[in-house]
This record gives C-alpha cells, sequence and structure tokens, in this order.
C-alpha cells in the first residue's frame, strides 16, 4: 500500500498563484501554457485533463473547466495523493489532510486575507476566497484528499449570485 502524501507548503503556493496572478479571462491556450509550465502533463486523449507529481499510476491529478466560448471557466488539482488512490482513510488520515489543509491556507491567508469557511464537518472543511480580480480559490478537503478549486471572475459570480439567493431562502 502506498502512502498518504501531501505537496510541500511553498510549492502549492507556487501552484495556485500561477493561476490567481495570470490575467483573467484566460483561453485555454494560456491554460494549456502555465499547465506545461508548472510540468504538468496532459493527459494523451484529453488534454484538459493533466497528471501533477502527485498523481498516481497515469490518474489524473487536476483538470482545466472550459466554456463553450473562448475563455476557461476555471481549473481544479489535488494537493494530496491518498493511499492507493483511496478516498477513505482512518482518523488519523483525516486529522493529517485536515492539518495540512491548514498549513496550506496560512499562506493564503497572508496574502489574501481570512478567506470564508464554507463548510466545516468531520470529512469536508471548504475555505474559499474571492480576490480583487474576482477570481475565486476554493481549498477543500473531502475525507483525506485536499484539493484547489479556481474559477474565473464569471463562474465566482454565478457561485456568488447562486449563495445570496440561498441565504434569502434561509
Amino acid at each position: 500500500m502506498s502512502e498518504f502524501r501531501t505537496l510541500p507548503v511553498d510549492e502549492a503556493v507556487t501552484w495556485i498563484r500561477a493561476w490567481t496572478d495570470h490575467t483573467w479571462p484566460m483561453s485555454i491556450q494560456e491554460a494549456f501554457t502555465i499547465r506545461d509550465n508548472l510540468g504538468w502533463k496532459p493527459l494523451p486523449n484529453e488534454p484538459d485533463f493533466f497528471t501533477t507529481p502527485l498523481s498516481r499510476n497515469g490518474h489524473w491529478g487536476g483538470y482545466i473547466l472550459q466554456s463553450k466560448d473562448v475563455e476557461i471557466k476555471g481549473v481544479s488539482f489535488d494537493l494530496s495523493s491518498p493511499p492507493s488512490m483511496s478516498p477513505e482513510m482512518d482518523e488519523s488520515g483525516m486529522q493529517s489532510a485536515e492539518e495540512a489543509l491548514f498549513l496550506y491556507a496560512s499562506p493564503l491567508k497572508q496574502l489574501w486575507g481570512p478567506g470564508k469557511m464554507r463548510t466545516s464537518t468531520q470529512k469536508t472543511t471548504h475555505l474559499r476566497w474571492t480576490l480583487p480580480n474576482k477570481v475565486s480559490t476554493s481549498l477543500i478537503r473531502a475525507n483525506v484528499l485536499i484539493n484547489v478549486t479556481i474559477d474565473s471572475p464569471w463562474r465566482t459570480q454565478i457561485k456568488e449570485d447562486y449563495d445570496r439567493a440561498m441565504e434569502d431562502c434561509e
């Protein structure tokens, strides 16, 4: 059985900022350039999906979310790799993942402020920042998987509108 791995914090911040610091909207070609500059490898028949140093056995470690227009909607990638590609682990594994998530969050809080805690349960933690350029960054732990999702300004606006509508329903 393989071990649970996480990306070093500095490298994770570099990966995240490669996307958030870029000018948005972003074309698919610009997204492919960032992907390639980070050393991520596209899957042979699906260039929107890619492997990262955390990927195991050729499984994808992230994807670029294309729109029907020229621009991308966002990107999502993993910051952890669970044992044997199983998303389930014992309590200590989930605690390790939770600690890793907050280690990743610390430099992001220094850059962008406290962010917003979206959810926090035993199995899920979700932190989100909306940046001045209207790009949103979500740091998510689901069981032992730690993921980053970076949304375009367009997609961020849709999510914020949805959140406001749901608050009105409460």
